[in-house]
């Protein structure tokens, strides 16, 4: 083995190893003194295992709101102890998103810049949300993973298992369910019965522990939960769905145009979203389906009801094919993007101050911005560059 061979080997373990040491004390340091979240998914684990309700309004804002099959994939992590299972769901989290990253580059059309610069800028415009939900320990990346997924197996026309992959986000929450029209649209109905079948088998899964009717029951417990808590959150401060900036705007009045200009909106960029897809059809770009599934994850932490702040990680796809394709914007909106960018990877307390912080943040107005990254989105297709 020559010298430089050996170097280099060197310094790539080198590098290994020193990412290794910081992401440990970034646990030891930060992230194991919270997650509070996966506590409230790993009791209900404990909890589904002894066939006991997991749906309880005495756990106040920490409620389980995930579904009754997520609870029996939780249940694995109780059979070992907290801690231990704190550090292993860290380390999973830390690898669905290299994953993730991993297969939204290869699903880009014609890839233009390289990986590292992908990464290093993709990681710095969404660090805080990343760093948000690792610290609280949420599934969105497990989410995110399993539709990456399904995004390269449907461009592979591995039609059932991109079903599949798709149905078991689903597990979790319904946001994947955004993406229902779109595959009817586009006639993929292996992929829909995919979906449909691993859906169909996580609404049996908890009977295992509770019984048919025990699990209809459940299912009922969930229904109930959603619709009583989702109402006293929409103004909570670190909501920043578009709905949620509504309300403020609106400071919790009783109006309807709330509602109504929800609605607008949604009309509005439906319609966006279908001339994108035409576009894409006509002109025969390659792979159409990249970005207009990045369109459809950016969706939902802005019309969910209760889209929290950190989950604008689900624009992990946009970013990283927006800054691929940053050449291909005008000189002016090439700025434009970047300055809006660096707002969103910058708009932190230590930068904005307290006071602006507070404002930026409890108004929603993260969601002005990631609007912005819509309409970049929308002209990279009408522009015919991807």
């Amino acid at each position: 083995m020559s010298q430089q061979r050996k170097k280099r080997q060197f310094i790539s373990w080198a590098i290994l190893l020193v990412i290794f040491l910081v992401l440990l004390a970034i646990y030891v340091l930060g992230v194991r003194r919270d997650m509070s979240d996966f506590w409230v998914c790993y009791q209900s684990g404990e909890r589904i295992r002894q066939a006991e309700t997991l749906y309880r309004t005495s756990d106040g804002h920490m409620q389980y709101k995930y579904s009754p099959a997520s609870a029996v994939f939780f249940a694995a992590f109780t059979f070992l102890p907290y801690e231990w299972a704190k550090l292993i769901w860290y380390c999973l989290e830390l690898f669905f998103l290299a994953i993730s990253f991993s297969v939204f580059l290869r699903t880009l059309p014609v890839r233009e810049k390289t990986k590292p610069f992908l990464g290093v800028f993709g990681f710095l415009i969404l660090a805080k949300f990343l760093g948000r939900e690792i610290q609280l320990g949420q599934a969105n990346i497990l989410i995110i993973a399993l539709l990456a997924g399904a995004l390269l197996f449907l461009l592979e026309g591995k039609d059932l298992l991109a079903g599949l992959f798709w149905g078991a986000s689903l597990f979790f929450k319904p946001y994947a369910f955004v993406f229902l029209p779109y595959f009817l649209i586009k006639k993929r109905v292996t992929l829909v019965l995919g979906g449909a079948a691993i859906l169909g088998l996580g609404f049996l899964l908890p009977a295992c522990f509770y019984g048919m009717r025990g699990n209809i029951l459940v299912h009922k417990e969930w229904a109930e939960t959603l619709s009583l808590s989702t109402p006293r959150l929409i103004e909570t401060y670190d909501n920043a769905s578009f709905y949620a900036f509504l309300q403020k705007v609106f400071e919790g009045r009783v109006s309807p145009w709330p509602e109504v200009l929800v609605g607008v909106a949604l009309v509005a960029i439906g319609s966006v979203f279908f001339s994108m897809m035409r576009v894409g059809q006509k002109k025969f770009l390659p792979r159409p389906e990249t970005l207009e599934a990045s369109f459809l994850l950016l969706l939902i932490p802005l019309f969910s009801p209760l889209g929290w702040y950190y989950n604008y990680l689900y624009s992990l796809l946009a970013v990283t094919l927006i800054l691929d394709k940053i050449d291909r914007f005008s000189r002016g909106l090439k700025y434009t993007l970047i300055a809006n960018f660096i707002v969103i990877g910058g708009a932190l307390r230590e930068t904005l101050g307290q006071a602006l912080f507070t404002f930026y943040t409890g108004h929603s107005l993260v969601i002005l911005n990631f609007l912005f990254v819509l309409f970049c989105l929308s002209y990279l297709r009408l522009k015919q560059h991807v």
